[in-house]
């Protein structure tokens, strides 16, 4: 099934709106229905009050006048009079008739209906010439009848209470009613607003993700964008933006490379012939001269240095695990690359302490030698003369943990989020001995990506900089 797609973010938005404010105006009209039907209830019940009492007096009257006109009729037999009880029996008729209309109780309305039937029996008897002599002794039974019209006229009174009683009752049956509607509402509501988030966050997220992996290098990851067709065109461009930049990538790369091998061959004949001049093969040398030829040696070095540096780093952005991997005396590694600094350390007067407990572990030795080497290469950059740079390894549950500190400016907070990325260099990087390129820590970073372990900066206190190298002592499947 194809759900609609909207061609716009802003129609989806106003769609949200649109469905979240339904629920709301299905509450209102509600509301609307349930206090117009308490208001015909209440209105038909202060009519009914009033009419009943209205109509259960006028009963009673009715009844004493036509007793009145009844007895004189009984004592003088004047037509006027017998004409009179006539009317009055008529307007009782229709009172009763009326009366039975309301909403009394079964009692009442059977009161009401033996009340029209006794009346209309007496009227009989009195408008009958040949009930004369017992007409008298029937005119007492008008005494019953206001009875029964005094119970109806106090029934009427009681309509009064038992309707304002029926009101309260109808009136908390709908508040319960409106409660339960209003709370089903709400979490319709609810379910709406979640629904429409979904919809409206989800292609955000999906770009942030996607330029978050493209600022992280990721140009592998197709871009996919679903939702509103305007966001899914941006998607789309941000793919062709992936696919460029990594074309892009792709020939730095491939131009660093060739730079970078271009280099090696005037650079190798260049430190073949310093080579020759330190050996004094081509003649005895001045100390001036072995002074300059020195020079020379060091800055080709330094130089094959950054060249392979900038290799390393090119090669290392592909992201392979190491192909010649092996367990390897961690301890055993650092105490080699130490070796190798021992000459610079001496000229510079600096002091290594060592505290390496035996370790194991499983990686590619030439990697991990490149970047206890860089790191230890920035602390002897970076400390001052005379002072201290320490290495500490320890194990912590089948990891390896490596702690390289020195004396030096340290690592500004602000910068320790950045030192890792290529070309950086931070404000102590321009105050070291020698210059470097920004790519040894980026380098080593790369590296322990690759072993699946961290590097990081911790916080110093005031002591120089302090990194931290973590590696498991296992291959991690």
């Amino acid at each position: 099934m194809k759900f609609y797609r909207p061609k716009s973010f802003l129609i989806l938005l106003l769609a949200g709106f649109l469905f979240v404010a339904l629920p709301l105006l299905a509450a209102l009209a509600s509301s609307a229905y349930f206090m117009d039907k308490m208001a015909v209830h209440s209105t038909q019940a202060v009519f009914w009050s009033a009419d009943s009492a209205r109509e259960s007096r006028s009963l009673l009257e009715q009844l004493v006048e036509q007793e009145r006109q009844a007895r004189i009729y009984d004592l003088f037999a004047e037509p006027e009079n017998l004409q009179g009880t006539l009317e009055k029996h008529d307007k009782i008729q229709e009172i009763l008739k009326n009366l039975s209309a309301f909403p009394f109780g079964d009692t009442i309305k059977s009161k009401i209906i033996k009340l029209k039937t006794e009346e209309n029996k007496l009227f009989n008897l009195i408008t009958d010439a040949s009930q004369k002599r017992a007409r008298k002794k029937n005119l007492d039974n008008y005494r019953e009848l206001s009875i029964l019209a005094q119970e109806i006229q106090e029934a009427s009174y009681n309509l009064m209470f038992q309707e304002t009683e029926n009101l309260q009752k109808e009136a908390f049956r709908y508040q319960k009613m409106m409660f339960w509607l209003t709370s089903i509402l709400f979490f319709v509501s609810l379910i709406i607003i979640s629904i429409f988030a979904y919809l409206l966050t989800r292609p955000i997220r999906q770009i942030d993700k996607s330029i978050l992996r493209l600022g992280e290098g990721d140009f592998v990851t197709p871009v996919y964008v679903s939702g509103p067709k305007d966001l899914e065109f941006l998607g789309t461009k941000l793919d062709w933006l992936r696919e460029r930049l990594g074309e892009l990538e792709k020939e730095k790369n491939k131009f660093v490379a060739h730079i970078s091998h271009e280099l090696k061959t005037p650079l190798a004949s260049i430190r073949e012939g310093t080579g020759l001049l330190s050996e004094e093969v081509v003649g005895s040398l001045t100390s001036q001269q072995k002074e300059v030829v020195k020079i020379l040696a060091n800055n080709s070095r330094l130089l094959q240095k950054l060249i392979e540096n900038i290799v390393n780093f090119n090669m290392a952005q592909a992201r392979r695990r190491p192909p010649q991997k092996k367990h390897f005396a961690l301890d055993q590694l650092i105490g080699d690359v130490v070796e190798d600094h021992k000459p610079i350390l001496l000229a510079n007067d600096l002091r290594l302490n060592l505290h390496l407990m035996p370790t194991s572990i499983f990686g590619d030795s030439d990697q991990i030698r490149t970047v206890i080497d860089n790191i230890l290469s920035n602390a002897i950059k970076h400390s001052p003369a005379a002072s201290d740079i320490s290495i500490t390894l320890k194990t912590d549950v089948e990891m390896a943990i490596i702690d390289i500190t020195d004396c030096g400016p340290g690592v500004p907070e602000e910068e320790r989020s950045k030192i890792f990325r290529p070309f950086f260099q931070g404000q102590t990087a321009q105050k070291g001995r020698v210059k470097g390129t920004g790519l040894g820590l980026a380098i080593a970073n790369e590296y322990m990506a690759n072993h699946l372990g961290t590097i990081e900066v911790l916080p110093d206190a005031g002591n120089g900089a302090h990194f931290r190298l973590s590696l498991p002592t296992e291959e991690i499947k």
